[in-house]
């Protein structure tokens, strides 16, 4: 028996490790944590939710610097207005520089500036509230103005301010010039010539549709079977003659009455 006991291997006991606790500072956050994504509640500063550029690109770093379009300088002067202004393509914003245009409290568009150019003159228009087709810049009712903030980073917020006026700059249409002129020439007027008047009473209404006029081959007319008429028997006028009879004696009708006969009376001697 003991032979046989100490030949079977016996199998060795698992050893069992015990699994390491966590912090209690860990399991609250774990906690918290689960209590915000069960509730759709997104409180305090998430560093996962901030905004990350895509592959090859960096993020912009605002600059700290104090410029005359901060929001908090912006808010703090009340003589200070905001106007948005729309330059064309070949107009550089220095030539903005010391223009003056005409501040009209008038509700409608208006000119109210001329900037002039070596080749070009260019035209300053105030939008007023009436829509024009002729100026344009009717995308500049609907912008809204974002400045940046020092006091946090310099990242954009909504202007304290509403836009005070909105200005749209466009280029003059250009006009051909006419050839100059010698002293000694008269100048030469460009003018159309009277149009032509008709009568009223010789314009009378006739009316001609399409192809009423054009001729007609006699091939292309139809052939219209005329209905064959019959000749009607003649009838021929009984004559006075043909109501007597053949011995000219007159046929006597129903009715008619005749002279009485004279009956012989015979006498006796």
């Amino acid at each position: 028996m003991s032979s046989s006991r100490s030949s079977s291997a016996s199998p060795e006991p698992e050893v069992v490790t015990k699994k390491a606790k966590k912090p209690k500072d860990k399991q609250k956050k774990a906690h918290t944590a689960a209590d915000v994504g069960e509730h759709a509640k997104n409180e305090g500063d998430d560093h996962d939710l901030a905004y990350r550029p895509p592959e090859g690109f960096v993020l912009m770093k605002h600059k700290n610097e104090e410029g005359d379009f901060d929001w908090d300088a912006i808010n703090g002067d009340d003589n200070l207005e905001l106007w948005v202004v729309r330059v064309p393509e070949g107009l550089k914003p220095k030539h903005l520089e010391g223009l003056k245009i005409e501040a009209s409290a008038s509700s409608s568009t208006s000119r109210v500036g001329l900037i002039e150019r070596k080749h070009t003159a260019y035209d300053v228009w105030s939008l007023g509230e009436d829509e024009t087709e002729a100026v344009g810049g009717d995308e500049l009712r609907a912008v809204s103005c974002l400045l940046p903030r020092r006091k946090k980073d310099g990242k954009l917020y909504q202007a304290p301010k509403p836009i005070a006026r909105r200005l749209v700059i466009s280029a003059r249409p250009t006009i051909p010039t006419p050839p100059q002129s010698t002293p000694g020439s008269s100048p030469v007027l460009h003018q159309n010539p009277a149009r032509p008047r008709h009568p009223k009473e010789l314009l009378t209404h006739r009316f001609m549709p399409l192809g009423s006029l054009a001729p007609v081959d006699d091939s292309a007319a139809m052939d219209v079977d005329s209905a064959p008429v019959d000749d009607a028997p003649s009838k021929t006028p009984k004559s006075h003659k043909d109501a007597e009879g053949a011995d000219g004696s007159k046929k006597k009708r129903k009715g008619d009455v005749g002279s009485p006969k004279k009956k012989k009376v015979k006498t006796t001697s």
